[in-house]
């Protein structure tokens, strides 16, 4: 199989997974029974500021072509008026017009497929290069994304130079650039230590914008304020964080502060956002009436909850509530209380 055919197959498995392009998909999807006449005659009305040659309205008119929800579909009619729009350097115009030309939803024939690929590459790499933070986030990932060296005489270089400055500005960047960064490894791990410092300005700048993982993460970092993110964290109702925070609070090895949770709110967020420690800790609290009064129904089903996740204390736990029940005489057993169907 030619090459570029099997590196579009893995671009577009690349483009189906940004969020981004629900813009593009949506408006495939859309029905052509919704067209009416209100929205023929706005297009119309639009007409000869677009042939005048507006940019802002040649792109408004190739989405409704693009969209064919107001007016009757049409790609071609679409893909003119989005290149008009591009020539004149309108950068949402070279957005769109780019991830089309690389979804190929226009069909091209094989042997001009080639040309067609490396033309939507080229009209992202002018928006990226206008700062338009869409495009540098699908440029990189295009080209980042590839295992070819220099796709369609593209440059790896250059594409991760977009993505750092796009970063710095726009989150879904950010959230990327960081991926590349963890190579499936969270928390403190860094392959040097200029990633590591790459890695923790990403993260602080997910943090700033009230990203409770990034919070988290930074928690395990060496030389943060470990209390200081992971109370930031917890108050976002992060999961790990919460039952962490928590857990030092009943060992007596940290305060809570007012902005804090509750120990209750704290365990019972990460309980019900499945950590089993946390069901564990909160249904053994439950059971034996520390810090909280007894409810040995409710502390008993988290158990059970914690314990279907392969939490090993609390199945041991629950064998020793068991055995002390058989051990008791029939009149002093008392029967729990029904079991809801959901989670408590």
């Amino acid at each position: 199989m030619h090459f570029y055919t099997l590196s579009l197959k893995s671009w577009c498995r690349l483009l189906g997974a940004a969020s981004f392009l629900l813009l593009a998909f949506n408006a495939f999807a859309t029905q052509a029974d919704n067209q009416s006449d209100q929205g023929m005659a706005v297009y119309k009305a639009l007409l000869p500021k677009a042939e005048a040659g507006d940019p802002e309205v040649q792109t408004t008119l190739g989405l409704m072509r693009l969209r064919g929800d107001t007016v009757p579909r049409d790609l071609r009619v679409a893909r003119v008026w989005l290149g008009k729009a591009a020539i004149q350097q309108h950068t949402p115009a070279q957005y769109y017009l780019g991830q089309l030309l690389l979804l190929d939803v226009f069909n091209a024939n094989p042997s001009d497929l080639d040309k067609q690929l490396t033309e939507g590459l080229g009209w992202l790499r002018r928006a990226s290069r206008d700062q338009h933070p869409q495009s540098q986030l699908l440029y990189a990932q295009t080209l980042l994304g590839s295992q070819l060296d220099d796709p369609f005489g593209h440059s790896k270089i250059e594409a991760q130079q977009h993505l750092n400055s796009c970063a710095e500005v726009h989150l879904p960047c950010t959230r990327y650039a960081l991926s590349r960064l963890d190579q499936g490894k969270e928390e403190e791990y860094c392959p040097s230590r200029d990633a590591c410092d790459q890695k923790r300005r990403l993260l602080y700048t997910l943090a700033n914008a009230e990203d409770a993982h990034a919070r988290y993460r930074l928690s395990k970092f060496e030389g943060e304020d470990r209390m200081f993110w992971l109370r930031r964290a917890a108050r976002l109702a992060h999961p790990q964080a919460s039952y962490e925070l928590a857990d030092l609070v009943i060992r007596n090895e940290a305060p809570l502060q007012p902005e804090d949770p509750a120990v209750l709110s704290l365990l019972s967020s990460a309980a019900q956002q499945d950590v089993p420690q946390a069901m564990h800790l909160l249904g053994s609290m439950l059971v034996e009436g520390t810090r909280f009064p007894v409810n040995k129904p409710l502390g008993i089903q988290w158990l059970k909850l914690s314990a279907e996740k392969g939490f090993e204390p609390s199945r041991q736990l629950l064998m020793q509530i068991q055995t002390t029940a058989d051990s008791k005489p029939a009149a002093e057993q008392v029967e729990s209380a029904q079991t809801p169907e959901n989670k408590p």
